[in-house]
């Protein structure tokens, strides 16, 4: 792309991301968030990063990353019945209305001066949005869609220059839903696609609204996420059952699509039974004597219907008796670079969550990715992985279980291409800003 003049004050740029954050308990969301702090980082070691997150108060963040402590803000935009909190969408908005119609610098001050909140994000230089990576899309509801859309229409609103970064682009099952996204796109600053068939998609949708908008193609951030050792995990376990020469297979079990999605009645239209599934993926790995199986939750505990970590404890005490010794459980909290650690002690995966799938691959690991939306597909492309991609509303039991073997038994050589491509997914990524000035 062009390069892009971004102005900033006081020596330092101000940069507001939305669509990550690490306060929904979805530990792909936390990935994307610390993915995209280090990538800013790299490009601008002096920025001042918020979050627009969806917690219920401002709070700070603490990370640790290429060797220096950052203190990040995490700013929500609140959407509740309380409409007097400082920090209430309609506040915001109409405080960006405001300040569009006041005539000088010194009463806009004045305003300034009354939401501390609301001014951190009208001094913002630039807003990068990711919609947790899958978000911008009404698959998960008009609700969570119009929401995000609104957010992304405040920052156009200010006149902030808005970058999307890599992520899926629909689908817009909804005539509303399409007119908002092309509203949104017509008025962004650069848009980033995490897959090609987004890059199309984004096309498709504008193709009779503007004729110069250019969408590049981009691998996962989260391929840039560092992973880091827990403190307090008996890592003894894995390393005495090394010397047995076991083959360790971590599973990662959607709490979400086990319990049938947010409607509890297979609400993506899968083409199995999802829970009948996981139980017969164990069965299947675990005739190979020296497998055992490492249950791994993506998702913390404590999200009802969305909660791994509650379908993971389910399945182990269903499964855990008949085979005692060969199945285990990942207890207790542990964040989003820690699982990838663990994640890392695995030998190969197959995961539900997409980035549970992205914390193995990235790190030479094999995945097999348990599909339930376009999005995996193109993501397991970047790396040269598309093979690994079973979508389950196509698939029924026997194929699903075929490919899983499969991949399997032939993970030694993908392994080997993995340590070939993912290098150089990551570097794309971490100099995605290469090109701003």
């Amino acid at each position: 792309m062009s390069s892009m003049e971004i102005k900033h004050t006081n020596n330092s740029i101000k940069i507001c991301v939305m669509g990550a954050s690490f306060d929904t308990g979805n530990l792909g969301v936390n990935a994307l968030a610390e993915s995209i702090i280090k990538i800013i980082l790299h490009r601008w070691p002096d920025v001042q990063i918020v979050l627009l997150g969806s917690g219920y108060k401002p709070y700070q963040q603490y990370l640790s990353l290429a060797g220096r402590k950052i203190c990040v803000e995490t700013l929500p935009v609140r959407f509740s019945k309380n409409i007097f909190l400082p920090y209430h969408f309609l506040r915001f908005t109409l405080y960006g209305l405001l300040a569009k119609m006041l005539p000088s610098t010194w009463t806009k001050n004045i305003l300034l001066s009354r939401n501390p909140y609301f001014k951190t994000l009208y001094e913002t230089d630039l807003v990068m949005d990711i919609t947790g990576g899958d978000g911008f899309s009404d698959i998960y509801g008009m609700h969570r869609f119009i929401v995000g859309s609104l957010q992304k229409c405040l920052v156009i609103l200010l006149g902030k220059k808005l970058i999307m970064l890599p992520q899926t682009y629909g689908p817009f099952n909804s005539s509303i839903a399409k007119v908002l996204a092309i509203y949104i796109l017509k008025r962004t600053t650069a848009i980033y696609a995490r897959d090609r068939a987004s890059v199309n998609y984004v096309y498709d949708l504008l193709k009779n609204h503007t004729s110069d908008r250019n969408v590049q193609c981009l691998p996962d951030v989260a391929f840039a996420l560092d992973s880091r050792e827990p403190e307090h995990i008996d890592m003894d376990l894995l390393a005495n059952l090394r010397t047995k020469n076991a083959t360790v297979v971590g599973l990662n079990i959607s709490g979400l699509l086990y319990n049938g999605g947010y409607t509890r009645n297979n609400m993506f239209g899968l083409k199995t039974d999802y829970q009948q599934l996981i139980y017969k993926i164990i069965e299947l790995l675990l005739k190979h004597d020296n497998v055992i199986v490492l249950l791994v939750p993506h998702m913390l505990p404590g999200h009802g219907v969305e909660s791994d970590h509650d379908a993971c404890s389910e399945v182990f005490q269903e499964t855990g008796e008949k085979y005692k010794g060969r199945i285990f459980l990942i207890k207790g909290r542990y964040d989003h670079s820690e699982v990838k650690c663990i994640i890392g002690k695995c030998d190969f995966l197959v995961g539900s969550r997409m980035h549970a799938c992205i914390a193995a691959l990235s790190q030479g690991i094999p995945a097999v990715g348990l599909a339930y939306s376009k999005k995996f597909w193109g993501v397991f492309e970047s790396v040269g992985a598309e093979n690994l991609v079973i979508d389950l509303r196509q698939h029924g039991e026997n194929e699903i279980l075929a490919a899983i073997s499969d991949a399997f038994e032939n993970r030694a050589a993908i392994a080997d291409r993995l340590h070939q491509t993912v290098p150089d997914a990551q570097a794309r990524i971490l100099n995605i800003f290469s090109d701003f000035e």
